[in-house]
């Protein structure tokens, strides 16, 4: 077995943030610290140990703290460094005073007109804790006035109880004679250190590359630092940092910034694993472990990391082959917005390279999920073949890596769900089967392939829901951005009890003043299908919309069954007359909406087929018209229907047919909506023809 290096101790951090009283108080000085302190605890980052906030914890923040509490805190964090054998990083923010000759003084007292005997003699502490035996090295971050002077004397760096053996490195706000100003040191140190630095190597330090970053980012004062190394042990204990831009200067074996991070966090609990860089380095300390200890939790994460990697670097491989010529910034955030990618990565800038969204695509997969371990891989490469024409016939490096990786299947499938990659975003008002809808849970679909969802909770009230609808509309808008495309169709799933209000087409979503239906196609959809009735069953419906679609692509029906006056004179009435139909046998139509129950005759004849035709307005002049108007139109529904509405609201409606279509109004049913349904319900998509020739027109 190979001998393992010793392990490398912790990382101990403390951050003091001092605020000060009235007309002296700091702006911005707790966020400062809490900033910072999220970076140097970042186990990715400044990899120090998060104790919390507190006396005892690893940040201390609090006005008018007094020297003896921040002296203790000090003498805790210190007290555990030097039980690990590890280094410590301080960082003190808030007033100094002094300089210009004599020491910093941190003030701690909550004033800077408090004698200098109740604060902080901050090159004292610094010179008394790096002497310390035990400790590894100190790191000090001071952001305040005058903060150069807070490096230690030379006697107590080379004279003190080390005797110069000792490694101390110091990163100060301002020159000893001069003000630091809006706590900009802390912030621009955490925004370096989120960030990283380009070409800059593993780790950041106190030396002259950070320093220059920071005075190119800071312009109010001067920052400075200096490091004093007299240790004769070797080692890395006085680094800042790990360095977010290192992984990005790696080579061919080499990992993007998603695998980086990731193999670092995999190999962390495992001793001797700090200097593993690369994909070769990780697959020789593997070897060299013996498989006895390749069942070890710890190990076998490792072991589901390597395989993760190899996985990227096959299809990386493949798609350089075929998609090389053709790969823009452009291609890779509307592929990566088509395949399920967090919007902040598909609009992040610069653009993700191809490595980056194929690492995030199959170490981001739920570890709960194995068996859609590359789902979210297959959508991207479906979506960079989609976009570039190369669905139709796939090359044949892309059939040989579906083969290989087992997914020809679900690559296929996607395919064909992108096929007709129109966006349509679907908007179900869900009322959890109570009297009022408590959220609007909105799905984005390029075709039929859902491609984003999210849920936005509403009240009872109709403003409510608008603000809902108006916030998920925005949502769907967002992403067509980042996609590069435009939403063109609404699907709004309405519960029975709302169908009796006006339709979705004339409410006024968009940003409260404007109808639904102006901007964009609108079209109604029974939300029974999702949420049945009571006493009625999911599957039952279903399958009745299924029966309906054969109906239609049969051509069976060459309109609507309109129902006649007598059939609608009472609920009861209605019920006989259903009772010894076919469900899911057509399309029912009412042109005289009855002065009693629709609303239980809505339910009635949506259970019994999922798609009605009915009055916009309940006084109908002219019911011959109005079906006359829908039979002329029917290849066209509901297309047609949207239509003739936005015609009539900009009166551009001429001729009889168009003006009359326009008193129309639907719940539809289609392919498009059985397979929604049916996706949601966690049935397969079976359906006999692809299309109703309705859809074709």
């Amino acid at each position: 077995m190979t001998a393992l290096t010793p392990p490398t101790p912790p990382r101990h951090v403390l951050v003091v943030a001092a605020q000060c009283t009235g007309a002296e108080e700091l702006p911005g000085l707790e966020e400062a610290a809490h900033r910072l302190h999220r970076v140097l605890v970042d186990p990715d980052i400044g990899a120090c140990v998060d104790r919390g906030e507190g006396d005892t914890g690893s940040l201390l923040v609090g006005t008018a703290l007094g020297k003896a509490r921040v002296e203790a805190a000090l003498a805790t964090t210190l007290a555990r460094a030097k039980a690990d054998g590890g280094p410590l990083v301080l960082a003190l923010l808030g007033h100094g005073t002094g300089g210009c000759g004599g020491p910093l003084y941190f003030v701690t007292s909550g004033s800077v007109r408090d004698p200098a005997i109740g604060q902080l003699d901050v090159p004292s502490a610094l010179g008394t804790v790096a002497n310390e035996p035990g400790l590894s090295g100190l790191m000090a971050v001071v952001d305040t006035c005058h903060a150069a002077a807070a490096l230690p004397g030379a006697q107590s760096a080379t004279a003190g109880l080390q005797q110069g053996a000792l490694r101390l490195s110091l990163l100060f706000a301002a020159s000893a004679h001069l003000p630091a100003w809006d706590m900009s040191l802390s912030v621009q140190l955490a925004e370096l250190l989120e960030k990283g630095v380009a070409d800059a190597g593993e780790y950041l330090t106190v030396d002259e590359r950070l320093i220059e970053e920071l005075r190119d980012r800071i312009t109010v004062q001067e920052p400075g630092g200096c490091t004093f190394n007299g240790s004769p042990v070797p080692g890395r204990s006085l680094w800042l940092a790990r360095n977010v831009q290192a992984a990005t200067g790696r080579s061919a074996s080499s990992l993007g910034s998603t695998a980086y991070a990731r193999m670092r966090k995999v190999l962390r609990p495992l001793d001797g694993t700090d200097a593993i860089d690369s994909a070769k380095q990780l697959a020789d300390w593997l070897a060299g472990l013996g498989q006895e200890r390749w069942g070890l939790p710890a190990v076998r994460r490792v072991l589901e990391f390597q395989r993760d990697l190899r996985t990227c670097e096959a299809t990386l491989t493949v798609l350089e082959e075929t998609f090389g010529p053709t790969l823009t910034d452009d291609l890779l955030r509307k592929a990566a917005a088509r395949s399920g990618f967090p919007l902040d990565v598909v609009v992040q800038v610069p653009c993700s390279s191809l490595r980056d969204l194929v690492e995030y695509s199959v170490l981001e997969a739920s570890p709960v999920a194995p068996d859609r371990r590359l789902r979210m891989l297959v959508h991207f490469v479906a979506a960079l073949a989609h976009l570039t024409g190369a669905g139709e016939i796939l090359p044949e490096r892309l059939t040989t890596w579906a083969t290989q990786w087992g997914v020809t299947t679900s690559l296929n499938s996607r395919l064909r769900e992108l096929a007709r990659a129109t966006p349509r975003l679907v908007l179900v008002l869900a009322d959890d089967g109570g009297a009022d809808v408590v959220r609007v849970d909105a799905s984005l679909l390029f075709g039929s392939a859902v491609v984003h969802t999210a849920d936005f909770p509403c009240g009872p009230s109709r403003d409510a829901l608008v603000c809902a609808l108006d916030e998920a509309v925005g949502w769907a808008l967002s992403w067509l951005s980042a996609a590069g495309a435009q939403l063109p169709a609404i699907d709004v799933s309405v519960p029975t009890s709302l169908l009796l209000d006006s339709p979705p087409e004339q409410w006024r979503v968009v940003r409260g003043r404007r109808m639904l239906g102006v901007d964009y196609d609108v079209t109604t959809r029974w939300s029974g299908l999702l949420t049945p009735p009571p006493g009625v069953r999911l599957d039952d419906l279903l399958h009745t919309g299924s029966k309906l679609l054969t109906s239609l692509q049969t051509g069976a029906q060459s309109g609507p069954s309109w129902l006649a006056p007598d059939d609608l004179s009472s609920l009861e009435a209605l019920q006989d007359f259903l009772g010894r139909r076919r469900t899911g046998s057509c399309v029912w139509g009412v042109s005289t909406v009855p002065e009693t129950d629709f609303g239980l005759m809505l339910e009635e004849l949506l259970i019994h087929t999922p798609a009605l035709i009915w009055p916009r307005h309940l006084d109908v002049t002219d019911p011959r018209a109005l079906r006359d108007a829908v039979a002329e139109h029917w290849a066209a529904l509901p297309e047609h229907l949207a239509r003739a509405f936005q015609g009539r609201l900009d009166n551009s409606l001429g001729g009889d047919g168009p003006r009359h279509l326009a008193d129309i109004r639907t719940t539809w049913h289609d392919a498009h909506w059985q397979a929604f349904c049916q996706r949601r319900a966690g049935r397969a998509v079976v359906a006999p023809h692809d299309l109703t020739p309705k859809e074709r027109a």
